[in-house]
This record gives C-alpha cells, structure tokens and sequence, in this order.
C-alpha cells in the first residue's frame, strides 16, 4: 500500500490536469498561459500611432494592458456634438513604480497634436485628441493603465458654442443664461425674440478678473445697435463678481443678440445675463387669417388666425365677428351665402392692433 501511495503522489507531482470530459491532459504551465492570454483578451489595445489615435466613449472607463515600448507616447481620440465640460483621468494598476511610468500630456485640436487646449471647462464641437506619455524603462508586464473620459454639456444644443451670431446661445427673456468664456479678445453670443415693442432690464455678472469686458446688443442681422437700443456705446460692467448695474434697453418686436466682448485672458470664467421685461407693449399687427372656407349655401366662414383674438367677417354690408380659440380656429355664422358674394376677413389682436384683410369671392 505504501508504494502504491508514492506511486499515486508521483504521478499527482506530474502536473498533468485531466479534463471532465477525459481528454488528453494539458500541462500547468500550457493552463497558466491560456489564463494569462484570456486575461490580456479583456483589455483594450494602446495605439503608439499618432495617425491611428484609440476612441474614447464618454461615460465608459476603459482598461489597456501596459507593454514595454520605445515609444514613450500613446495616442487618444473622442468627439463632442455640442460645448462641454471634459474630465479625463487615468491611472496604473501594478508595479513597483505605476505612479511614475505614466502621465497625462493634454488634449489638442489637430490629429498631430500640436494644438493644446489650455482648458477643458468649456470645449467646443468637434473631434479631439489626448495624449498620455509614459517611461519606458519603469514599465513592468503587469501593469494596466485606466482610462475615462467625462463629458457635461453646457445645455446650448448640439454645435451651439456662441461665438458667431450663426451659432448663438439660447437666451429666455426672464431666465439667467450662464455661458463659459476661457480665451483672449473674443465675444460670445446670445439670442432672444421679443414679440412685442418692449422695455428690458439687463444686467451682467463675469466671475473672475478681465482687462477690458463690456456687453453690447445686436439686431437679427448681427449689427451692433447698443447706442440706438440703450442710448450709450457699450452696457459697462462692475466689478468681477458682482452684478453690474441695471442698463436699460427699449427694442421693437424682433430677434436679437446680446454678447459679452473682453480683452484680456479669461481663464475659465463664467459670465451671466440676467434679463427683465420692465414694460411690454403690443404694436404688432395680427397676420392675415388663413385657410378660409366658403361655399354658396352655406351659413359660415371659418379660417385659422391669431390666437384669442377677434375675427371680424363682412359679406356685402353686413359684418359679422366672433372670438379665434386658443387653437387658432374660428367659425363665424352668416346668411346663407351666394355665388358671387365677396367677403372680406380680417384679425383684431386684444391691445386693438388691426390686421390687413382677405379677400375673397363665393363661386
């Protein structure tokens, strides 16, 4: 019995694993390589081509398999469809020396990475690239390098950045509107419609210290109308962090843009527009009545026109009226109306404004 135990630990020495299904046996050392291989699988590969950058996915965190190169730069690229804020970080698992082998160079805007972005708060559209840079001689085979990528929108929509008036940021008369600015003698641009004649508050409040900053308005074709609208060149600002004071603007029924011009550098700083309707007047005349229906034999005219307002209809000299829903529609009863009756349609708004008439003859 003795021998055939030193036997059975012989053979149990041999390191020979023998499958479920009685398959040949495969030696340990074969097990441990398919294990290490399997584990290599679950990481992403490192790009050390600068034309052939790897692709971030914001919100995933992606794990690379550290090798041992003499290229000390490994290349990154993400894509962004509206201004955000971007958060890259990365660190190393494994080695005696992971804090040191690896370091975050920046991000740039060109594919060879020669055009570095100072800051991250405020990023524009388009596609980007990240550098990481490591040392070589302080790589070990089982480090892992983990790489995330973060991405806040700044809530304008995609491709808004407002530095044209092509590409403005929405403005709601009556709400703040936050925009970031983080470079030299630029504007950035909002956009508002007022629908009526209106007298408007506007106050300005910029985070950190600037040279030179002032807020200007511009009409629908981006030409700068402060002086006409406000009665002064340019809206001052205060003091940085502080509201500046309250500037007045008296402007008609349009669209318009209201932007924050500076010289000087602004590092990441954020500027508000705080606006208030002070006085609103309606000298905006309703729009012609649309889709009319009339026919010989019938009691009505009815149409679409401005909301909640007044419709007057006339067939020869007697003129009938009646209240548009809060849809847009209307049915005003007549007499019984003829071939070759002519009618005339048109819109009273609440504030007593008339609109011009319709037209139009029974066939």
């Amino acid at each position: 019995m003795k021998k055939l135990s030193k036997l059975a630990a012989v053979l149990m020495s041999s390191a020979l694993f023998l499958s479920a299904a009685g398959e040949l046996p495969v030696r340990a050392e074969e097990v441990v390589g398919q294990k290490t291989e399997q584990k290599a699988a679950e990481y992403a590969k490192l790009s050390y081509d600068v034309t052939k950058p790897v692709e971030l996915v914001s919100g995933e965190v992606t794990q690379f398999q550290v090798e041992k190169v003499n290229n000390k730069t490994c290349y990154f690229t993400f894509s962004l469809k509206e201004t955000s804020r971007v958060e890259i970080t990365g660190h190393v698992e494994g080695g005696s020396m992971t804090n040191l082998s690896w370091n975050f160079r920046g991000v740039y805007t060109d594919k060879l990475c020669t055009k570095g972005l100072s800051e991250l708060d405020a990023v524009d559209a388009g596609t980007y690239y990240v550098v990481f840079e490591c040392t070589p001689n302080r790589l070990s085979d089982d480090q892992v390098l983990t790489v995330s990528l973060e991405t806040t929108s700044w809530g304008w929509g995609e491709g808004v950045d407002g530095k044209t008036t092509d590409n403005p940021i929405a403005l709601t008369v009556g709400k703040d509107c936050k925009i970031n600015i983080n470079e030299k003698y630029a504007t950035r641009y909002t956009k508002f419609a007022l629908e009526n004649d209106t007298v408007l508050k506007v106050q300005g409040n910029i985070a950190e210290s600037y040279s030179s900053a002032s807020m200007r308005v511009y009409d629908a074709k981006g030409t700068n109308i402060t002086s006409t609208a406000a009665g002064v060149s340019e809206l001052e600002l205060g003091k940085p962090g502080e509201w500046s004071k309250e500037h007045t603007l008296t402007l008609k029924a349009g669209t318009y843009y209201l932007g924050i011009t500076w010289r000087g550098q602004m590092y990441s700083s954020d500027f508000t527009f705080r606006t208030e309707i002070l006085k609103e007047t309606d000298n905006t005349p309703p729009a012609k009545p649309t889709k009319l229906v009339y026919k010989a034999g019938t009691t009505k005219v009815t149409g679409n026109g401005e909301k909640n307002a007044t419709v007057f209809v006339r067939v020869g000299d007697t003129i009938y009226s009646g209240k548009i829903t809060s849809k847009g529609t209307f049915s005003i009863k007549t007499a019984k109306l003829v071939k070759g009756d002519v009618i005339y349609v048109w819109v009273m708004d609440k504030a007593l404004n008339q609109g011009r008439y319709v037209k139009v003859t029974v066939k």
